[in-house]
């Protein structure tokens, strides 16, 4: 009897346990209606996440799509920056390529025939040399704006015939390591040196940073970019940092180098034109730029005359303007270039082993000037001071 006693107790207690106002069965099924209101209201909110992203992918869907623009026209219209090397065309299907960093300006040509100028926007990180504007020079053939092809414009360096500018090639940029010497003095050299100053005899000259790495940028990319400008001063508080800007300028030395913004580099060494044109870029990773060469300057006028402008191989400066001036303000622009025939001549890469009277550098300079009735576009002499120009 105490047995069946005690197990009735027990039975009832777990009876209770089980079934009883907070039992288990109670509890169980209250848990249960916790957890389907915590997933209804988890749903609820997950739901209104949904719709919140629907509406803001519908509100992105709204605003316009910037496409990468393919042709001159769209890059001008567009003023598009663009964000990696990219092949444009012109309405002839010509090819450009556009460096990282730049947009083609409401001032470029709408084809290649007329010039086509980039600006820098982003490319360098100097404000002051943003803005600088630049203009292709194809290579190869290319169709003019009436239908017909042009000849073939070969990377080399040439001479030009004296009486009609016909181009006569010396050198092509296949045997660029050997050393051509045109008209008895002038070699471009392929290895780099940064120059040698000397008050007497013994200087030498800057050649170019790294030709075998122009030339194949050239081959690369079908062509090459000259500065639309004579280059002035940018920035920088020594030479080892100097830039320069190709831009019109804002003022020019008469008796030695002024170093603010806007000045034309009108008395500078070749030495220094030299780490000025090599520090203009120095900081970007997809740019480099350099001193004019002698196959960036022949092929260059070999272009401009391919385009349309006869025997500008030849013409002279005085023709143009008698005296010195802020580079892009006189009517010397062809191919939306300026000043190749006139102003400043214009020092570049190429070595002279001629040394008139004690040029301590032997460098050469090519373009005609303001005050010389002998100097003309694809002139050469040797010189110690003049401008520059900036190639990429």
């Amino acid at each position: 009897m105490i047995t069946i006693i005690i197990l009735i107790i027990l039975a009832g207690i777990t009876i209770n346990a089980v079934i009883g106002d907070n039992g288990l069965i109670y509890q169980a099924k209250n848990s249960k209606d916790m957890s389907s209101n915590e997933i209804v209201e988890t749903e609820g909110s997950m739901n209104n996440l949904f719709d919140e992203y629907a509406n803001m992918m519908a509100e992105d869907s709204e605003l316009p799509i910037v496409e990468i623009p393919s042709t001159v026209e769209e890059a001008k219209e567009s003023k598009f920056v663009f964000t990696e090397k990219t092949v444009i065309e012109d309405e002839h299907g010509n090819k450009i390529t556009i460096p990282e960093g730049f947009n083609v300006p409401e001032a470029s040509g709408d084809t290649v025939q007329e010039g086509i100028v980039i600006e820098d926007v982003i490319s360098s990180s100097d404000e002051n040399v943003q803005g600088s504007q630049y203009v292709w020079i194809p290579v190869g053939k290319f169709i003019k704006d009436d239908g017909i092809e042009s000849n073939e414009i070969i990377l080399g360096r040439y001479t030009f015939n004296t009486a009609n500018g016909t181009p006569i090639l010396q050198q092509n940029s296949e045997n660029y390591t050997d050393s051509v010497v045109i008209n008895s003095y002038y070699t471009e050299l392929s290895a780099y040196r940064e120059g040698i100053a000397s008050s007497g005899t013994d200087g030498l000259n800057a050649t170019a940073k790294d030709l075998q790495r122009f030339i194949e940028s050239v081959n690369e990319n079908g062509g090459y970019y000259i500065g639309r400008y004579e280059a002035s001063f940018a920035s920088g508080n020594s030479i080892e940092n100097y830039k320069a800007a190709s831009k019109v300028s804002t003022s020019y030395s008469t008796t030695s180098m002024l170093y603010k913004l806007g000045t034309l580099w009108n008395y500078i060494t070749q030495i220094n034109a030299s780490k000025v044109a090599i520090n203009t870029y120095a900081d970007s990773e997809v740019v480099k730029s350099d001193l004019m060469n002698s196959y960036a300057w022949d092929t260059a006028i070999v272009y401009i005359q391919e385009a349309g402008n006869n025997n500008y191989a030849n013409k002279k400066g005085t023709v143009i303007n008698t005296n010195l001036t802020n580079t892009g303000t006189k009517q010397d622009e062809v191919c939306k270039i300026n000043d190749m025939a006139s102003n400043i001549r214009e020092l570049t890469t190429e070595y002279s082993s001629h040394k008139q009277g004690n040029h301590a550098n032997p460098c050469v300079r090519r373009g005609g000037n303001y005050n010389s009735s002998t100097s003309y576009t694809a002139y050469r002499n040797n010189t110690d001071a003049a401008d520059f120009r900036v190639s990429l």
